[in-house]
């Protein structure tokens, strides 16, 4: 029912699993159907999850999801360093973000970062295999953040049966996770953490608080 529901909001056709479940085929797919579509940046439309909230019922809409989202909460106040003098070749290098200083208000809100839901899912287009989930700048990342604050290959995040573990992988800008930053070794995610990645701030959400989440006022 839920691909059905699916197919006639975003106008496309159903996919295959849900065609082997009408052929009895009891297979659930290991990321529910929202792989398909989730955009080459493992990004899913916040208008889109929006409408299947208030066409689907909650059971269903869990069992879409499967896995947890990070969710764009923020961007944090600070200053980029200026480019240096040696042209062209510091396009391609992550530059230095220097955040405020701590008591003010460090995060202001941002409309198009909290429209950005990156499910934990491999994308149709997701250039890895496996259960890692790679954050960066660069296109061979899960999930792309297109920013120069941003380090090529910022952090990991790891399934291990049921628990997801946050690891940075050495940024320029350090990750946090609720204000202490991530020192390599990889940390356990509770639903509800914030995730600090340079600037971008992102809520870590269970299928259950993303729907409680979208629910209209």
């Amino acid at each position: 029912m839920l691909f059905r529901s699916l197919s006639k909001l975003s106008g496309r056709s159903e996919p295959a699993e849900a065609n082997a479940q009408k052929r009895g085929e009891d297979r659930v797919p290991p990321a529910g159907g929202v792989a398909k579509l989730v955009n080459s940046s493992g990004r899913i439309g916040l208008p889109l999850l929006q409408r299947m909230v208030a066409a689907t019922g909650r059971e269903e809409f869990l069992r879409f999801m499967q896995r947890p989202v990070l969710a764009g909460s923020g961007i944090r106040l600070g200053s980029l360093a200026a480019a240096s003098a040696a042209g062209r070749r510091e396009l391609n290098r992550t530059v230095l973000f220097e955040p405020v200083e701590e008591g003010s208000d460090g995060a202001s809100a941002s409309e198009s970062l909290q429209h950005a839901i990156y499910p934990l899912v491999k994308g149709e287009f997701a250039a890895s295999a496996g259960m890692l989930f790679s954050i960066g700048r660069s296109d061979s990342n899960d999930l792309i953040i297109p920013d120069y604050a941003i380090s090529k290959k910022h952090a990991l995040i790891e399934i291990r049966g049921g628990d997801y573990l946050l690891r940075d992988c050495g940024s320029t800008n350090g990750t946090t996770l609720n204000g202490e930053r991530l020192e390599g070794k990889p940390v356990r995610l509770h639903d509800g953490a914030l995730i600090s990645f340079a600037r971008y701030e992102f809520s870590f959400l269970s299928p259950e608080a993303l729907y409680a989440t979208l629910q209209p006022a």
